[in-house]
C-alpha cells in the first residue's frame, strides 16, 4: 500500500511549481529530522552528514557571484533559496522559501567598484 502512495505522491508533485516542490521538500525533512519518518532513515542521515553542500556552495559563488554582486546571498547547497540587499533581507527570503539553516554569505562587489575608507 505504502509504495502506491509513494509512486502516487511522486506522479503528482510533478504538478507543483518549483515554490510548492521547494516548501513540500522541506516539510519532508523537517518530519524525517523530527522522528516523524522511516527510523532508519533518521539514524542514517544522522551519521552521514552531508559535508558536499559547502563544495556545492562554493561552487555556485564562482559561477554565479558576479549576478549577485555586491548583495547577501542565501544558500542550500548549489541552490540560491534567497538574496537581498542586507543579511536579513536574504535570511527572510530564505525563511520564507522554507530553508531556515541556509548559508549566508555576502558576494563583494565587482573590481573597480568604489569604497570607502581613512
Amino acid at each position: 500500500m505504502a509504495t502506491e502512495l509513494l509512486r502516487d505522491l511522486m506522479a503528482r508533485s510533478s504538478e507543483l511549481t518549483m515554490e510548492e516542490k521547494q516548501r513540500l521538500a522541506q516539510y519532508l525533512s523537517e518530519q524525517v529530522k523530527n522522528g516523524n519518518g522511516d527510523e532508519d532513515s533518521v539514524s542514517a542521515q544522522k551519521r552521514q552528514p552531508d559535508h558536499r553542500k559547502g563544495q556545492l556552495s562554493v561552487a555556485w559563488l564562482k559561477s554565479h557571484g558576479e549576478e549577485h554582486a555586491g548583495q547577501y546571498v542565501a544558500l542550500d547547497g548549489d541552490q540560491l533559496v534567497g538574496s537581498g540587499r542586507t543579511i536579513r533581507d536574504a535570511q527572510t527570503a530564505a525563511k520564507d522559501k522554507g530553508y531556515p539553516q541556509a548559508l549566508l554569505v555576502h558576494v563583494p562587489p565587482r573590481e573597480g567598484g568604489t569604497w570607502g575608507g581613512w
